[in-house]
């Protein structure tokens, strides 16, 4: 808005049209406009008051020497009046003679003129400078300059000086106009608010004062924009620094239309607007000059002398013009210039700005300046291809500070997370409450009432991190905290960057006429965002490597500089598990788009989240080897504290089941015999076991990776081999002691040991061949279907116990059938009660036996074997076993399907 609109300003209407942020603005220019205003009447002042001084002093002498010549002239004429009528008494003078004699010469009529000239300019110059019309001012300077020399011409300078002192004081005040005017036209070359017509009239004023040629005066020109530049850029003002961006902007581009219309074309006119108005002064005479002025102009035709007023002052001011390679070489080397400044210390300005929300203000402040009239003209006028400074001077620098903001940012943010980390696991390294981290169960199996929400609905934000879920996924308090400290820190960050990249309305204030955007700025105003989104990915991917390195190397090393290191392997574990999933703010890092809650799939993002994975992985791995070392510990404790004569004992001492073989003899009758089996694992081998899985439980097992709990299953299954190789080698096992050791390692390979596990499976029927040659042949193929049956069995039982020790729950259920067949009384069913998994295909959870109702189940009688093998009497118990798996299969399947048809979990 220009000054002279201030002055037309409606208040109620502004508060009605204008935003508060253009009102403060407004509020601003015309402070500035003020300000500059009580400047130049201040100097306007003290420079008239100076004048009026030095006036007022003159006429005060004129005063003084006019009445002293006056008192001589009446003493003088007295002195001859007396003499004549002393010494020429009767001497008769003629009267005309006498009056002839008094005649003032010519001479003195065309000084006073020139001096009344000389007395007037002063007024008029300053009249001149007052409308900014500092061509006419200049005029009036040369004009009173060959005043001057006239009257030392015709008087003398000798003559002049001593007869009419008045002349030399007042050419004083005169000759002290010329460094004024320079200085007011360079003054206003270097305004913001400069006209083309203005700016024409000061470098004329410079041709006639200076004699600068068209070469000079563009030279001229664009060195002093170039200081108004620097002005706002270097200068420390009172300006901000969006301020000094748009001020510098505005310069740039309001200065080459100046350069156009000045010195090439104007309108029609070819030659440019100063050789223009040079070749409308250039044939003025000294008369004509003053004609115009408030002189009389029959006094100035008869007393001023003819060599005052036919000379021309400006004929010899010529201006030649420019040709066009000179103007584009100039140009162009100001471009550079510009482009050099721009850099370095527009970038010193921006460093000042440490957010994206104040680079995103200063885009939009500088894409609201006004493109200048004619704009594609102006550049045609030029024959150069048309720049947009914007985008060629100044975006990239804006882009290169958002760079810089967002690599701040995330730095700091890598510095706090790994402080809060440091901490966290120093704090739960000495923690000797009841909530540790190493032994979730108090988290993960404690019920609250907040556990599941009353209403979740797909809108709910915060759907994915209810507190369930979370300990579903072993994700605890002090890891949540962290994943929402990490979030936290980039919520800021990325809702200016959002703004920055994809706001595309302009705020309501800015749609006006004091601030209204241009096409011709806007067409490319978010050209920054693909290289933005990059760095931003790059700089994340960054982070994380970052703290994936840093938590490697101090955290889960053998001698962690914080906490220890198992409980340290489980904490970041489960944090750079928790990241994809609860980062949200991180995955827009990699994901950002202009809609909120819109994420696109980015291979970036799917690369970090495998990394994260495998290190993960890796990290569980690490405490799976410290764990190792514990399992070494626990069979210690339980399978070798006792003695070798223990070790038989207990052997012996188990409760084998009794089993009744009938066979057909030669002679056709029947032979019955009975048998005792081992049907369950030996008491410590169960202890440790289950003392494995009581540790296991603590780290809850259905969070760690497959892999990792693999490794912990291997690890368990070849301690346990060790300690019966041992027992093997070392012992002279008698057969029964070999039978339940037989047992025992079947049990433990059927349970943790996979096919594809070679080494194992190699060691383990190793390991069975050498019990197996302790036993004696006829027996061994007596008992060996049998125990063959029993382990299977004993697995099938332990495997709601030690289910976090199944490494192949698909392939054991293959290999052990649906369900093993129930005998109980004449009313019992073959099928025994459900298995249902609580997680069907993801063995999270061991398997928990859900019963139905005794009434809703129908009595579904069991269909009777086609050929008895083996029968078994127990405390008044029998138990049928068929040999076909098959038939087993088919029959649990049939009794599952059959009692999911009934109502299962009815009350009624």
């Amino acid at each position: 808005m220009s000054a002279d609109k201030f002055l037309d300003l409606d208040i109620n209407k502004l508060f009605e049209e204008y935003a508060i942020k253009d009102i403060e603005l407004i509020q601003k220019q015309i402070q500035h406009e003020s300000d500059r205003k009580k400047i130049e009447l201040r100097t306007l002042v003290g420079e008239r008051y100076r004048d009026l001084i030095q006036a007022a002093d003159s006429i005060a002498e004129m005063k003084q020497i006019s009445e002293t010549v006056v008192d001589s002239i009446v003493d003088v004429e007295k002195t001859f009046h007396e003499l004549q009528q002393k010494y020429l008494i009767g001497f008769k003078m003629e009267v005309e003679a006498i009056n002839q004699q008094r005649e003032p010469k010519p001479v003195l009529d065309s000084v006073v003129t020139q001096i009344k000239v000389l007395m007037d300019i002063p007024e008029q110059i300053w009249s001149a400078i007052d409308h900014k019309n500092f061509l006419l001012a200049a005029q009036l300077y040369l004009l009173a300059q060959h005043i001057h020399y006239s009257l030392a011409f015709e008087v003398g300078e000798s003559t002049l000086a001593h007869r009419y002192p008045i002349v030399s004081k007042q050419w004083d005040i005169i000759s002290q106009f010329k460094a004024l005017i320079l200085g007011l036209c360079n003054n206003t070359l270097q305004s913001t608010d400069l006209t083309i017509e203005l700016a024409a009239n000061c470098l004329a004023a410079l041709v006639l004062l200076e004699g600068l040629n068209s070469f000079d005066l563009l030279t001229k020109l664009i060195s002093l924009r170039s200081q108004t530049i620097q002005s706002f850029i270097i200068s420390e003002s009172d300006y901000t620094v969006k301020s000094k961006i748009k001020l510098s902007l505005s310069v740039l581009m309001e200065t080459i239309p100046l350069i156009s219309s000045c010195f090439i074309k104007y309108k029609d006119e070819s030659g440019g607007l100063v050789s223009d108005l040079i070749n409308k002064i250039k044939d003025r005479d000294a008369s004509s000059m003053l004609a115009e002025l408030d002189m009389n102009v029959e006094l100035i035709h008869k007393f001023l002398p003819s060599v005052a007023k036919s000379y021309q002052p400006f004929v010899q001011h010529e201006l030649k013009r420019l040709p066009i390679a000179v103007v584009q070489e100039s140009v162009n080397d100001w471009f550079q210039w510009v482009k050099q400044l721009a850099a370095v210390e527009i970038m010193k300005l921006l460093n000042f700005v440490t957010s994206v929300k104040g680079i995103f203000s200063i885009r939009e402040e500088c894409l609201a300046v006004d493109i200048p009239e004619d704009w594609d003209s102006v550049w045609e006028v030029l024959s150069l291809t048309k720049t947009n400074f914007w985008m060629e001077f100044f975006q990239p620098l804006l882009t290169e500070r958002v760079k810089g903001i967002l690599q701040e940012k995330l730095n700091s943010c890598s510095i706090s997370i790994k402080q809060e980390v440091i901490e966290l696991l120093n704090r739960v390294a000495n923690d000797k409450t009841e909530c540790p981290e190493s032994d979730l169960r108090w988290f993960v199996w404690k019920d609250q009432p907040t556990d599941i929400p009353k209403k979740v609905g797909r809108s709910d934000s915060l759907d994915y991190k209810r507190p369930l879920l979370m300990k579903a996924r072993g994700f605890s308090p002090n890891v949540l905290k962290l994943c929402e400290n990490l979030d936290n820190s980039l919520t800021e960050l990325l809702l200016h960057l959002k703004q920055y990249l994809y706001e595309m309305d302009q705020p309501s204030g800015m749609k006006e006429d004091l601030l209204v955007t241009d096409i011709y700025l806007t067409s490319n105003k978010f050209c920054d965002r693909g290289e933005i989104q990059e760095f931003l990915q790059s700089i994340s991917a960054e982070l994380l490597n970052d703290f994936v390195n840093f938590v490697k190397l101090e955290c889960v090393c053998d001698n962690p500089k914080a906490g220890i290191q198992d409980i340290n392997a489980i904490v970041i574990a489960r944090f750079l598990q928790a990241i994809p999933e609860l980062c949200v703010n991180l995955r827009e890092c990699f994901t950002l788009s202009k809609s909120s809650g819109v994420t696109s799939t980015n291979m970036k993002w799917q690369e970090i989240c495998d990394k994260l994975r495998n290190e993960n992985t890796s990290i569980w791995s690490i405490w799976a080897k410290c764990f190792t070392r514990s399992i070494s510990k626990l069979r210690q404790e339980s399978l070798i504290a006792e003695s070798l004569d223990q070790v038989r004992t207990h052997s012996v001492i188990i409760d084998w089941e009794k089993v009744l073989i009938e066979e057909q003899a030669e002679e056709g009758k029947s032979i019955k015999s009975e048998i005792l089996v081992p049907h369950q694992p030996t008491v410590q081998l169960q202890e440790f076991l289950a003392s494995v899985c009581q540790d296991l439980n603590k780290v809850i097992p259905h969070t760690i990776p497959k892999t990792v709990l693999n490794e912990v299953i291997d690890s368990v299954a070849s301690e346990s081999f060790t300690y019966y190789q041992g027992l093997a080698t070392n012992l002279d096992l008698r057969q029964k002691q070999a039978i339940q050791l037989l047992f025992d390692v079947k049990y433990v390979g059927l349970l943790m040991v996979p096919r594809d596990n070679k080494s194992l499976t190699e060691a383990s029927n190793k390991l069975c061949n050498s019990l197996i040659s302790k036993i004696d042949p006829f027996d061994f193929d007596v008992f060996y279907p049998f125990i063959n049956t029993n382990v299977k069995k004993a697995v099938q039982r332990s495997l709601l116990l030690y289910g976090n020790l199944v490494p192949h729950m698909e392939q054991l259920h293959s290999v052990l059938g649906a369900r093993i067949e129930h005998d109980g009384s004449a009313k019992s069913v073959k099928d025994p009660p459900g298995l249902l998994a609580l997680s069907p295909n993801v063995p999270w959870f061991p398997q928990l036996a859900i019963t139905a109702p005794a009434k809703n189940v129908p009595n579904v009688p069991a269909p009777l074997p086609e050929k008895t093998q083996v029968k078994k009497k127990t405390a008044g118990k029998e138990h049928t076993r068929t040999d076909s798996t098959g038939s087993t299969i088919k029959s649990g399947a049939a009794a599952f399907f059959g009692a999911m048809g009934s109502d299962w979990f009815s009350t009624s």
